[in-house]
């Protein structure tokens, strides 16, 4: 059991050319608070990209959030294996990115490269997690590296986000 709460947060973000934002709940992602396919996937599988943003008030390191991360994930998969793990970032600002080698029930063969990254609160009760992910074929993952990124990349808090915009978001 995790002691992660979903919430959002004011975030800004530069969506990559071919990719197009859908709502989380169509693309089966509920837990997220954005998503984006490839519209020019072809094939059975459309490669997307997820961002989530869960509180995260106990003093779990990085690297189990990124653990239970792989333990929700293998859930729902036949199999799942970490194929690379690399921690990021500054002790104040940690993030983890890992790839992710899949295998559905269906026996398709998928690749996810998740990135976790902190933002700090103003105590450690109040800090977040954000769990940013590619998923795709491992030929279209090759391809599609880049734009994941750039992406990941671009990712920041926006400073220009008021309360009312907020409510009517």
């Amino acid at each position: 059991m995790t002691t992660e709460e979903r919430v959002s947060l004011p975030l800004g973000f530069d969506i990559p050319d071919g990719w197009v934002a859908v709502e989380p709940a169509s693309a089966g992602a509920d837990g997220a608070v954005f998503v984006a396919v490839h519209v020019a996937a072809d094939g059975e599988f459309t490669p997307n990209i997820t961002l989530s943003v869960g509180q995260r008030p106990d003093q779990a390191r990085i690297t189990e959030i990124a653990d239970e991360a792989v333990e929700r994930l293998g859930r729902s998969t036949a199999a799942l294996e970490v194929v690379l793990r690399k921690e990021i970032s500054t002790p104040a600002a940690p993030g983890v990115t890992q790839v992710l080698r899949i295998r559905t029930g269906e026996g398709q063969e998928l690749v996810q490269t998740q990135v976790q990254l902190t933002v700090p609160g103003a105590s450690p009760a109040e800090r977040l997690v954000l769990q940013i992910a590619c998923t795709a074929t491992p030929e279209a993952a090759r391809d599609l590296g880049d734009d994941f990124r750039r992406f990941v990349g671009s990712v920041h808090v926006r400073r220009d986000f008021t309360a009312e915009e907020g409510e009517d978001s």
